[in-house]
């Protein structure tokens, strides 16, 4: 189950803005008031699908998202758009992968790209504000 090096787990909490955090693909990461993953490895995290979220629309201040990486391209778009969904008008979306995902209900405020040691392989955190509710 993976987990964020601290220096980046404390990076994106400073971003986060007050209010109710979602961590989508939660693994053993500490940030979330809700944490989800498929196969929880703990008791703080519900079991639930990244694909259909069982919350309602604009519920979330702040999500968390790091899905698995190797993901097909068509894979890609259903976990980031539930992620928007349950996002509140002007929250945060922070996603952590190998691509930068697109929504027309977003704004990419900025990249973060993220390297745990020398040589290893990076992942850009795309931070996102949720603008609209597509209406």
């Amino acid at each position: 189950s993976w987990e964020w090096p601290q220096d980046i787990t404390d990076n994106v909490e400073a971003l986060l803005q007050p209010g109710t955090t979602l961590n989508i693909c939660a693994g053993n990461n500490r940030l979330g008031d809700v944490k989800i993953d498929l196969d929880p490895k703990n008791q703080d995290v519900q079991k639930m699908d990244m694909r259909q979220l069982e919350f309602l629309d604009e519920q979330f201040d702040n999500v968390i998202i790091d899905p698995p990486w190797k993901l097909g391209y068509y894979q890609r778009f259903k976990p980031f758009y539930e992620a928007v969904r349950v996002t509140r008008i002007g929250g945060n979306i922070f996603y952590n992968a190998t691509w930068i995902p697109h929504s027309d209900q977003c704004t990419l405020l900025n990249v973060y790209v993220r390297r745990d040691s020398h040589w290893g392989n990076i992942s850009v955190i795309s931070h996102f504000r949720r603008d609209s509710n597509g209406l």
